[in-house]
């Protein structure tokens, strides 16, 4: 069959790279050195996932494919953050290249940089300037199954921001974001997505480090490849005023995130048009010296985490449980309750009932630090979602073991 193979040169050479890895691990090798300007990671994993194309029980890709794969990811990466007086520089690039063994046709390459500048001049202006790209593959659960190719979604930003320190605990500030969402597969170029977001704040950042910030954000966004029918819109204007912060509550948690009010219209389809609280908060507790917790509750409208740029609102819970059991092992826990409510997506019929997805997510990590530049890893995860319309329900399995490599 098209698209299917044994593994190859892509899997021998994953392979010869694992065992390199851990070949290291037996010598000496120059380690990271968080005092240094630019550090550089290479890393290897094996993934194995029982449910590919997120199918629901039973059904099998174009007729008589196989549910599961092996999935080979290469990745090379560099950072480089460097401070220059009073003023800040840091800079990242990573490539990663996947190869499937039974869909060589899912093989993807995703690469991504970014660059920015922490300024300051005198003693009250501050600012910021970056501009990044990053290609993440599009999870197969937010794709339509009836084609042999990964959808890869590349995210373009660029922002610029400053501030007046009139107080040293106060400021007041602007900014300007140019965000830009693009899909590799035809399929996929109505949901292409741009937006502009200029940006006003009120920010109190007192001696002891905490920091709030009030704001407001007036988005302009635009779907370039989609045409004006009775069924689908090609822009929006949306408003959010935030308040937004870091705040220590006692010496072992802390408080973080933003809420807010989200006004959203629509050029024509004012049936779609939302207003509402949204907002994330995290919560972070050390409970003792070797475990923490991390709590996070979210309700958000197009999370760019989800991969979603049309109007979907997501409201989304998790737990995520660590324990440092020594120096070098750690153990990490993770569990998500999300649900996604596609009602304002001008792209359904809108005389269609809506659609709504509740996804449950469980993962189990351990971490082995070999040696100060080597790390092996392994996890397990399981997802599954539930919906009002069947054919979107699954679930799906995914374990992996990764080793990197740090100079």
């Amino acid at each position: 069959m098209k698209g299917r193979r044994a593994p190859g040169r892509d899997h021998r050479c994953a392979y010869v790279i694992f065992c390199a890895a851990l070949a290291f691990g037996a010598g000496p090798v120059h380690a990271e050195d968080p005092a240094d300007a630019l550090n550089v990671y290479i890393s290897q994993s094996f993934q194995h996932d029982d449910n590919i194309y997120r199918l629901p029980d039973g059904v099998r890709p174009f007729g008589n494919g196989q549910r599961g794969d092996t999935i080979s990811v290469t990745s090379l990466s560099a950072v480089f953050d460097r401070v220059y007086g009073r003023q800040r520089l840091h800079a990242s690039a990573d490539l990663s290249r996947a190869g499937f063994a039974e869909w060589s046709d899912l093989d993807y390459t995703t690469k991504g940089a970014a660059a920015g500048w922490d300024w300051r001049v005198g003693p009250r202006w501050t600012g910021t300037l970056q501009v990044d790209q990053k290609e993440v593959a599009r999870d197969f659960a937010d794709v339509q199954t009836n084609r042999r190719e990964t959808s890869i979604n590349r995210q373009r930003t660029f922002k610029a921001s400053a501030s007046y320190w009139w107080h040293p605990d106060w400021a007041v500030g602007m900014g300007w974001e140019r965000y830009n969402s693009a899909y590799s597969d035809r399929a996929s170029e109505r949901a292409d997505y741009r937006a502009s977001i200029p940006e006003i704040s009120l920010t109190y950042r007192p001696e002891s480090g905490n920091r709030l910030s009030l704001s407001a954000r007036f988005t302009d966004g635009e779907y370039p490849n989609r045409v004006l029918t009775a069924t689908a819109d090609e822009g929006f204007r949306q408003s959010d005023v935030r308040m937004s912060g870091r705040w220590r509550l006692t010496g072992l948690s802390v408080l973080s995130g933003y809420l807010g009010y989200t006004r959203r219209t629509y050029r024509n389809l004012s049936i779609r048009n939302f207003s509402g609280m949204t907002g994330r908060l995290q919560y972070d507790w050390t409970i003792t010296g070797k475990v923490s917790l991390r709590s996070t509750v979210r309700r958000e409208i197009g999370a760019r985490q989800d991969l979603i740029d049309n109007f979907v609102v997501t409201k989304a819970v998790s737990l995520e449980p660590s324990w440092a059991a020594t120096s070098r092992i750690a153990v990490h826990g993770k569990w998500e309750w999300r649900k996604r409510d596609f009602g304002g997506d001008p792209g359904i019929v809108v005389s269609a009932p809506s659609q709504d997805e509740k996804t449950r997510t469980l993962r189990l990590s351990v971490s082995y630090l070999v040696r100060d530049y080597l790390s092996l890893s392994l996890s397990h995860t399981r997802n599954s979602r539930t919906s009002d319309q069947p054919n979107k329900e699954y679930d799906a399995r995914v374990s992996s073991l990764t080793a990197q490599l740090s100079f």
